[in-house]
């Protein structure tokens, strides 16, 4: 398990008299937002990486002087950390290095986290984070979900150093966040629950391609009547190929996933056999991926069913072993089906 070194805080007042890296890293393209209209405050921080730490870190903010208090103490926290340690800071770390704040504020070390956590995670995907391959070292797919929660307590049990990602993918304004496995709460909820085990986390935002390569595709095949495989192809284009570049960044020469799935080999090479828990098979939405992909993958559920999983959850204390599942597509949950969808968004394929 992961950790950072507790560091005893400076306090909001210091914080607000001499703000850490405000207006620092202004212009750069490692620049994470949180906040806005709906609660009036916005925190933007940016990072610079190098050799694997966060070198340098700034700030802008605005609305409350919490809010400015707490992007000056994600720079605290964030400025010379190695990025493993810098996946750990938590809204709860930021609260502490201001004194703490009131229930009021909370907010404002919340937006922070978010922020931080988004730059980080453009600097991953840019590919300004480099790591050395690390024996044992591995990168788990989390969803904020009980079968994500358990494949990483599974690879944390089995003494693998375990880092997690969470993707934010495009979805209709109107979804039901809370049932959506890539919304803005589900990164939240992930990130909090990798925390919680002691895992460091980081953010991939794939809203673009996500949008191109699965949403479009989608509008298209329902208007000419076809029936398509949203899972299949985003896993196939967009998700899989994204992890795994992520991971050998992190040094990590492994992916595990919370798929119901269990990996086999021919003479052909590796391939997708289906889950022990003919219930819960989702080999079917790993149809497009190819060997080499195949190679790194690890399934850690394939041979259990889900009441076995929960068990495992349940037993480890994981705060989602009893969490309901959604059945919806990640960017349909709670938008009225296909058929609204389409209504709401044909404008965005002309013709």
């Amino acid at each position: 398990m992961w950790a950072r070194t507790p560091t005893e805080g400076s306090g909001l007042r210091d914080h607000l008299e001499t703000p850490r890296g405000l207006g620092v890293l202004a212009r750069s393209p490692h620049s994470g937002a949180a906040g806005g209209a709906p609660c009036g405050d916005l925190i933007r921080v940016s990072v610079r990486v190098q050799a694997g730490h966060v070198v340098e870190a700034g700030f802008e903010a605005q609305g409350c002087a919490a809010a400015r208090g707490a992007g000056s103490a994600a720079v605290e926290l964030a400025e010379g950390s190695p990025v493993l340690e810098a996946g750990l800071i938590s809204p709860e770390m930021i609260s502490a290095e201001l004194g703490g704040l009131t229930s009021a504020a909370t907010h404002a070390a919340s937006l922070a986290a978010d922020a931080l956590h988004r730059a980080i995670g453009l600097a991953a995907r840019d590919g300004a984070v480099s790591l050395p391959s690390a024996p044992g070292r591995t990168l788990v797919a989390m969803s904020g979900g009980v079968d994500s929660a358990a494949a990483a307590q599974l690879a944390l049990d089995s003494g693998e150093q375990v880092l997690a990602v969470t993707l934010e993918l495009w979805s209709d304004p109107g979804t039901d966040g809370e049932r959506s496995c890539c919304s803005p709460q589900a990164v939240l909820g992930a990130r909090g629950l990798a925390h919680q085990m002691g895992i460091p986390h980081f953010t991939l935002d794939l809203r673009e391609e996500f949008g191109a390569a699965v949403v479009d595709d989608f509008l298209d095949g329902y208007a000419w009547g076809a029936t398509p495989n949203p899972c299949v192809r985003c896993n196939g284009l967009v998700r899989f190929d994204r992890m795994l570049a992520l991971a050998s960044r992190l040094g990590a020469a492994r992916l595990d996933t919370g798929h119901y799935a269990r990996m086999g080999h021919d003479e052909h090479g590796p391939l997708v056999r289906a889950g022990a828990d003919p219930a819960k098979d989702q080999s079917y939405v790993l149809a497009r991926l190819t060997g080499p992909e195949l190679e790194r993958l690890h399934f850690p559920l394939g041979h259990l069913d889900k009441p076995r999983v929960r068990e495992l959850a349940a037993a480890a204390g994981l705060p989602v072993a009893r969490k309901p599942e959604s059945q919806d597509l990640c960017f349909l949950a709670g938008t009225g089906g296909p058929a609204a969808f389409m209504a709401r968004h044909s404008a965005r394929r002309p013709g």
